[in-house]
């Protein structure tokens, strides 16, 4: 189950991060019409899915 929330959540940041500049309701959503922001918003959603997943394979072995 860990394992698919990770994943979402690499595929939301990895989202944010390449349509972060191009889609108005994200920047709507992360209330800053920033592109750093996203960035940073995006690489945290990313880095946090990743750490999700990571978990998910030391405890599956």
């Amino acid at each position: 189950m860990f394992g698919i929330i990770g994943l979402a959540l690499v595929f939301i940041g990895i989202i944010v991060l390449i349509f972060g500049s191009i889609a108005p309701l994200l920047r709507l959503y992360f209330g800053d019409k920033s592109v750093i922001t996203q960035i940073i918003w995006g690489s945290l959603i990313f880095i946090l899915g990743a750490i999700i997943l990571l978990m998910n394979a030391i405890h599956m072995s």
